[in-house]
């Protein structure tokens, strides 16, 4: 009487064993097809959407920076605006004579240049900020996974350009002062607005960032739920099919022992 494997085999310990050790190190309930293959095709879908979000969310974190880099330097400048305005406001005074004037023209012209130097220096990868050159290279789309958030760069070129221009006869002529009085308050009110734009758009996108964070996060706990393993129900399971399989061994050695033992006897 042989015993075989085909009494191990009649209840497929061997391959649950296989199975669950496979699951195990893997740490997912389902590694191939044959194992669940809607399952498969959910989690997939599920692994695929939540990857979109996490790329969305980065997206967003990313405008979110370039947006307070360009808030920043609008600050910059315009408190160098502030200064201009001051200093024109000191030339304006009767005290002051030709002199005086010429050397508060000479400051504003350096308050000039770095308003300038500010335009040209404050970028995000690469892409100014805060010049343009009336193109649709002035439009910034920062891409959600549904939608995008726009931002236009901010023209201050053009504020610096129209100071210079007034600065030929600064010393010498009233109205020149009032000109750039006037500009400086105008551009103030402007470089409040480009803010409030950054601001604005910075605001939307840490909106959109929050809600594809919380849905990645509800997308990732159904994955997980589809996908991965009870890790204490499936290490049982590999111990008691393992524990089922070195009995059945065992039993097949014995029996093959015994029947070693009969044969022997009957012939001698």
């Amino acid at each position: 009487m042989n015993i075989d494997s085909s009494y191990v085999n009649a209840y497929n310990i061997s391959g649950l064993s296989q199975t669950s050790l496979e699951k195990v190190g893997s740490a997912l309930a389902i590694n191939q097809a044959s194992d669940d293959p809607s399952g498969l095709t959910i989690g997939t879908e599920l692994g695929v959407e939540k990857s979109s979000l996490s790329q969305a969310v980065e997206n967003m974190n990313n405008g979110i920076a370039m947006s307070n880099i360009a808030q920043s330097g609008l600050s910059n400048q315009k408190e160098l605006l502030e200064n201009i305005k001051t200093e024109t406001l000191k030339a304006m005074n009767g005290t002051m004579n030709q002199d005086d004037k010429e050397i508060i023209g000479q400051q504003i012209n350096k308050y000039i240049e770095q308003f300038e130097n500010i335009a040209n220096s404050t970028t995000y990868n690469g892409n100014t900020l805060l010049k343009t050159d009336g193109s649709t290279n002035d439009d910034i789309s920062i891409v959600d996974k549904d939608s995008t958030i726009a931002m236009e760069k901010a023209d201050t070129l053009s504020i610096s350009d129209s100071l210079k221009s007034s600065m030929t006869d600064f010393a010498t002529n009233p109205n020149t002062l009032t000109n750039i009085l006037n500009t400086v308050n105008q551009n103030i009110d402007q470089m409040n607005t480009y803010q409030s734009d950054f601001g604005s758009a910075a605001n939307a996108m840490e909106s959109s960032a929050r809600n594809s964070i919380s849905t990645e996060k509800e997308i990732a706990t159904s994955q997980s739920t589809i996908m991965d393993i009870d890790y204490s129900k499936e290490v049982s399971s590999f111990s008691k099919t393992n524990l089922l399989s070195q009995i059945g061994l065992m039993m097949q050695s014995q029996a093959n022992a015994v029947q070693g033992r009969n044969i022997s006897l009957l012939t001698h």
